[in-house]
Parts: C-alpha cells; sequence; structure tokens
C-alpha cells in the first residue's frame, strides 16, 4: 500500500470508530488497534510522503497536527468541503489516541495550525474557542499530503502520465465506481481461490490489490476536483448514513448486480469477501455484513434470515428498494455523447 492511500485508509478507520461511537457501540478493541497504528505514523506513513518530506516548514509539525491536516484532507478527498467544527476534530483525534487537553491545544487561536497558515477558522459570536470554531485546511496544508506538477484548470497529471478531469455528472462518478467494484471481484478471486493454496498470497493477488486501491485513489482525486460533488445523490447518501468506503463498496456492489447484472441477491459471505482485502479481514470485518452491522440495522440492505437456527452469514442479501431508488433518482438526464458519438450525430447517417 503507498503511503498516501494507507492514510487515507487510517482516517477511513476513525471516521468508522466515530460512527459506532454515536450509534451507542463503542468498539474499543478497534479504539486500541487503532492507537497503535497511529504510533506508527510518523515512521511508516509520514517519512514515506516525498510531498511532505520536500515541505521545510512542515518540519516542526507534531504528528497530532499531521493528523489533524489528513483528517481534513481526507474530509475534501471524500467530496465533503463543508467547514468542521472543533469539537468533531478533537474528538476524531480522541479516537486516535490523543488527550482531549492536546488537541484543544493544538486547535487554540495562537496554536501553531493557525498562526502559520495551515488551518482556516470561522468563529461564531459568543462561542467557546476553539471547540465551536469552524475550521478547514488551506491549500499549502493539502499540498503537504499530494503535490502535483502545474495544472490547466480543467485537468491534473497523474504519476503514470495520464490525465485526471473532474467528473461531468454523477454518471460518470457512478460508472467509476463500478469499474472500482469490479476490481474489487477481481481482488477476492485472486485471494480465495478455490483451492485455497496455504501460504501467503500470490503475487498476482497483491497486483490486483494494489490496482484496487489505484482506482479508489483516482475516484478520490477526482471527486476532490468536482466542485458539485457533495450534491451527487450517490454522495449524499453515503454522509447522510455516515457510510464509510467498505460500507460504500458493498451498496455499490448489491445495486450493480441487481441493476446490471440480473442478480438482485447475493451471498453475504460474497460481500464479505468482496470488501476484504486480507484473508485475516474475513474473520474482522464479519460484522459488517451480520444482522447487527450498520448496513442492515439502517434497513439499507436486508438478508432473508429465517428461523432462531439461521447462522449470521448464512443468509443472501439484498438492496432495498428505497435504497435503489434513492441512489440512482438523479441519474435520469438524457444520454452523454462523447466527442466520436458527437461527430457521427452532426455528420447523419452516410
Amino acid at each position: 500500500m503507498n503511503p498516501l492511500e494507507g492514510l487515507l485508509r487510517l482516517c477511513d478507520q476513525i471516521d468508522s470508530l466515530q460512527a459506532r461511537k454515536l450509534d451507542g457501540k463503542p468498539d474499543v478493541a478497534g479504539t486500541d488497534t487503532m492507537r497503535t497504528l497511529v504510533a506508527s505514523l510518523r515512521d511508516e506513513i509520514y517519512s514515506q510522503l516525498p510531498s511532505l518530506r520536500e515541505h521545510a516548514a512542515a518540519a516542526n509539525l507534531s504528528d497530532a497536527e499531521l493528523l489533524t491536516l489528513a483528517l481534513l484532507f481526507h474530509r475534501r478527498l471524500s467530496g465533503d468541503d463543508r467547514m468542521v467544527d472543533g469539537g468533531s476534530l478533537i474528538g476524531l483525534l480522541g479516537l486516535a489516541g490523543y488527550d482531549r487537553s492536546q488537541t484543544l491545544d493544538l486547535l487554540k487561536a495562537d496554536g501553531r495550525l493557525r498562526t502559520e497558515g495551515w488551518l482556516l477558522s470561522q468563529a461564531q459570536v459568543r462561542a467557546f474557542d476553539p471547540v465551536d470554531t469552524w475550521f478547514a485546511a488551506t491549500s499549502a496544508a493539502f499540498s503537504l499530503f499530494w503535490m502535483h506538477a502545474p495544472q490547466t484548470s480543467s485537468a491534473k497529471k497523474q504519476e503514470d502520465g495520464g490525465t485526471l478531469f473532474a467528473y461531468r455528472d454523477e454518471e460518470e462518478y457512478l460508472w467509476d465506481l463500478y469499474g472500482w467494484r469490479n476490481m474489487c471481484m477481481t481482488r477476492a478471486e485472486a485471494l480465495f481461490p478455490a483451492d485455497m493454496p496455504g501460504g501467503a498470497p500470490s503475487p498476482r493477488f497483491r497486483t490486483l490489490r494494489q490496482d484496487a486501491r489505484t482506482a479508489l485513489t483516482r475516484v478520490r482525486r477526482r471527486l476532490a476536483m468536482t466542485p458539485e460533488a457533495p450534491q451527487f445523490q450517490l454522495e449524499q447518501f453515503r454522509h447522510q448514513h455516515k457510510l464509510g468506503m467498505d460500507h460504500q463498496l458493498i451498496v455499490v456492489h448489491l445495486l450493480f448486480s441487481e441493476l446490471v447484472e440480473g442478480e438482485p441477491f447475493i451471498s453475504a459471505i460474497e460481500c464479505l469477501r468482496v470488501v476484504s482485502e486480507t484473508r485475516h479481514d474475513l474473520f474482522h470485518r464479519r460484522g459488517m455484513v451480520g444482522p447487527r452491522g450498520r448496513l442492515r440495522r439502517l434497513g439499507i440492505v436486508s438478508g432473508n434470515d429465517s428461523g432462531d437456527l439461521a447462522k449470521a452469514l448464512a443468509t443472501d442479501l439484498t438492496l432495498a428498494d428505497w435504497a435503489s431508488d434513492e441512489l440512482v433518482s438523479k441519474l435520469g438526464g438524457p444520454p452523454r455523447l462523447d466527442d466520436r458519438e458527437l461527430d457521427d450525430f452532426l455528420r447523419g447517417d452516410e
């Protein structure tokens, strides 16, 4: 996993822990694991990010300050450009193991993040600073994690020389998710082959896993370039129900299975395998598709459980009709034409 994607996945996990806490189901084991991961950030993530190494001004930033900016960077890549209140940031950093007094100190008005231009702040009248202050990261803060060559207003260059553009519409975003989902399915087939050989996963699997991670990073980058992204129904649905990227993967897997492949019911085990990046994930993430998992508790996904003796994962899952309708509710526009189709249309039949 490249350092940037590792950092983004850590932020995903922090968001997931917060969602569980808000649901009244704190994950003690998950919090302990998270704090172990955060303790290794300096050596395994920050020291490996080329953009961060090239910023002399960032040399004095502490691990807690860098994680604060990373959480805001992660939020922007997810298509949410709204400011975040200090109380929410303090809560997220608390899940990562930082004391509230420490995080209050780093967000205060005379703290380094605000005085050195890493954070924008918007104070509220007669409010307690910094808890009730709204924050956003500056472009300088974003460049700590992502540096790029000079660009036009409509495109960015990838490391492999390709060009990325903002999404033209939500339909294009949906089909990008389809491509990412298909890569995850191929990854699952390599991770759990029919003969289940022993030993480490094959080199082919590691390549497929990296391809899937790269595809997700690409989707996030294109969302960040798209001003209309927060209004996409798919993104509003994800934020409204506090879904992480793994939840979203299960949702789009079921959506495409039904609408594209004509299979409205998919086994819970298959869904679990699609979101698993390691064999350990098969055991660690099993609750995601179980009856008490977020998707099924909210009624977004239904299982055809029957009887008291039914196994939690021995069921087929389907996306609720209301969820399917809501996810595609803004895709009713006219069909798009690419340049070649437009030329043929203007030229007429020959």
